[in-house]
């Protein structure tokens, strides 16, 4: 990153840096993008606000519960209290990041602040879920672990409400559980089949920034369309002059002057129409592989150069 990229990372302390910047802006400039920052994290419509909210609501409920319900002591407020005061100190440092960092604009239409304010919230929601498991354990009957026995609980129905609910957590943690474990393998199993796997499977990636004209023949036309595949082409054979196509219906001639645009081809999946096309002209029978074009058809390699 240091030797590609010259200028200062906006994730690089440097002082020298944040004076330059906060230089360059003015208190107008400022104010923008704090009138958009607290525009974002107070719009209830934003994932990370309503992980802050979740929180508070959750701990809030829980103390009225154990305090004036169970008229057990816990410090469940206090722990709100620090949980919110690291919200705020993180805000604001996320915040100073967009003033002394980001270039104007990104920092303007607040880039990436889903991300980052997220990261808080997840590492609370953790923090929070410890502090209510510890305040719901002291809030037992028993409160000594050693003392609990089955006849450690408050009454009959006491007893038969948190056996239910130990069952049915169970129950629902054992659904959720299987869910993920399928829904991991089910990205997997389509994994498999996507284009950068394709691309590692037939050669290695190319890390040195090149000029190669490369023709990546996709049999997928929505990942053609959408620029995916040629994106995909572009950073794994680090070229600017990388095209994926999927539409080969044409003309012998039209098809032999696209193709003598590219110095190779690439092509990770059989594509019938493709194929047809090159046995007809050059009489070659192809599938899959990395080709280099020549003026007689096309001539299998294992790799790309990278220069």
């Amino acid at each position: 990153m240091h030797t590609v990229f010259k200028a200062v990372s906006k994730h690089e302390i440097n002082a020298q840096a944040y004076k330059q910047q906060l230089a360059g802006e003015s208190s107008q400039i400022i104010g923008k993008i704090g009138h958009k920052f607290l525009e974002q994290i107070f719009s209830l419509s934003s994932l990370s606000t309503k992980g802050v909210i979740l929180v508070n609501l959750t701990l809030i409920i829980a103390w009225f519960i154990i305090r004036l319900c169970l008229k057990k002591r816990n410090n469940l407020l206090v722990s709100l209290i620090a949980i919110d005061l690291s919200f705020v100190a993180y805000y604001i440092s996320v915040f100073a990041m967009y003033i002394v960092s980001m270039p104007y604009a990104e920092a303007i239409v607040l880039d990436g602040s889903e991300r980052y304010l997220s990261s808080m919230v997840m590492l609370n929601m953790l923090l929070a879920g410890m502090i209510l498991v510890i305040a719901m354990d002291k809030a037992m009957f028993e409160p000594r672990i050693k003392e609990r026995g089955i006849r450690s609980y408050h009454s009959i129905l006491s007893k038969k409400i948190y056996q239910n609910s130990g069952l049915f957590i169970i129950a629902f943690a054992t659904i959720f559980m299987f869910s993920e474990i399928n829904g991991l393998k089910f990205n997997q199993s389509l994994n498999k089949v996507q284009l950068p796997i394709q691309l590692s499977k037939m050669t290695h990636q190319n890390m040195q920034y090149n000029h190669n004209k490369v023709l990546l023949v996709d049999i997928h036309a929505n990942d053609v369309e959408n620029m995916y595949a040629g994106y995909v082409g572009k950073y794994y054979f680090f070229s600017d002059n990388v095209d994926a196509r999927e539409n080969f219906m044409m003309s012998n001639t039209d098809f032999n002057d696209i193709l003598h645009r590219y110095q190779y081809v690439v092509i990770p999946e059989e594509h019938a129409t493709f194929t047809a096309m090159i046995k007809k002209i050059y009489h070659q029978p192809i599938k899959t592989g990395i080709f280099k074009v020549t003026k007689h058809g096309l001539t299998h390699v294992n790799s790309i150069p990278d220069h």
